[in-house]
């Protein structure tokens, strides 16, 4: 079992190299990989499967932008080329605790909205067309937001 759990975190961690996020034609795979931490210019905002395209909204009431997550989308960036049968098993078991950590945070609810803290905003140009999110069901701080690109058309 062990032996799965760490074969599991290789999956998680090698998309790191990965291609730009699956809603993405690959046209921004550069932008994708220059996103940095707001505040901290040196640091990899994230696995770009861990963003995504995603639906935002500016809420008046609370002066904070919102993304709407999907548990459909997000939950795509574990897919990867199975090639053996502990490839297989890794990803099942990855895919089984991500599944497991979206019902203990948001229910069976398939799409949630999520506010977005303002530290965790990256006032970049954005050359995708949508806001961008980069999000983590297992990251337990800041909602989940590893940083947030909004979209505002010109």
């Amino acid at each position: 079992m062990r032996r799965i759990w760490y074969l599991a975190m290789f999956v998680i961690s090698m998309s790191v190299y990965a291609a730009p996020p699956p809603d993405s034609d690959g046209r921004f795979r550069e932008w994708f990989r220059s996103l940095r931490m707001p505040g901290s210019p040196d640091t990899m905002c994230c696995t770009v499967a861990d963003c995504r395209m995603v639906e935002s909204r500016w809420n008046d009431r609370t002066q904070h932008f919102e993304a709407r997550v999907t548990r459909e989308r997000f939950s795509r960036g574990l897919e990867n080329p199975i090639v053996s049968l502990e490839d297989s098993e890794a990803f099942q078991a990855a895919q089984d605790a991500w599944i497991r950590r979206w019902i203990a945070k948001f229910g069976d609810n398939p799409r949630v909205w999520i506010e977005i803290p303002d530290h965790k905003i990256n006032a970049i140009q954005n050359p995708t067309g949508h806001a961008v999110l980069c999000w983590s069901v297992f990251n337990s701080e800041s909602n989940g937001v590893y940083c947030f690109v909004p979209f505002n058309a010109a």
